[in-house]
């Protein structure tokens, strides 16, 4: 069931691959969302969508789908979009939720490393709308040599030098 939104895709370094996997409790107003609903993908420039769902899933939609967005070069993040079509008509489309992805919480582990993710969606006013569950690999190079040694460090948040002294240290 997996396929991809666009065809004719070159990998580069900077290459995403983001599998839209389901979504859970999405409603609209009142309602749960039926058939129609599908997820875009966006980071800058580039921007995939999913096939709508056909099935009338009750609030829980499933796609499967694989997209393939460029991420930016120096971080930022991705914004994912669930919106239902009206009558099947993807330029008369209503907004359901979204949610913007930092890309740090996937920019660590080796080149192809899966991340499984599930974010909370909110509506236009900021109020809670389901959940959004999703796989994200990098498929290019940018940063290969930070990411392919065999040891991985963890730093530690420390107090600036003169400040704060006292709440660190007792007497």
């Amino acid at each position: 069931m997996a396929s991809c939104a666009t065809t004719a895709f070159s990998y580069d370094s900077n290459t995403l691959e983001v599998t839209i996997i389901s979504a859970e409790d999405l409603r609209q107003g009142r309602h749960h969302v039926g058939r129609g609903a599908f997820v875009t993908v966006q980071s800058g420039q580039s921007v995939a969508s999913t096939a709508s769902g056909i099935d009338d899933t009750h609030g829980y939609p499933l796609w499967n789908e694989r997209l393939h967005i460029n991420a930016p070069p120096h971080g930022g993040w991705i914004q994912v979009d669930v919106a239902k079509r009206r009558h099947g008509d993807a330029t008369n489309s209503v907004h359901i939720a979204s949610v913007k992805i930092p890309m740090s919480d996937f920019a660590y582990g080796p080149i192809g490393y899966k991340h499984f993710l599930s974010y909370r969606l909110r509506d236009q006013e900021g109020r809670s709308n389901g959940i959004v569950n999703l796989c994200v690999r990098r498929l290019g190079g940018n940063g290969e040599a930070q990411f392919n040694g065999e040891k991985y460090t963890m730093g530690y948040p420390v107090a600036p030098v003169g400040v704060g002294y006292s709440a660190y240290h007792k007497y």
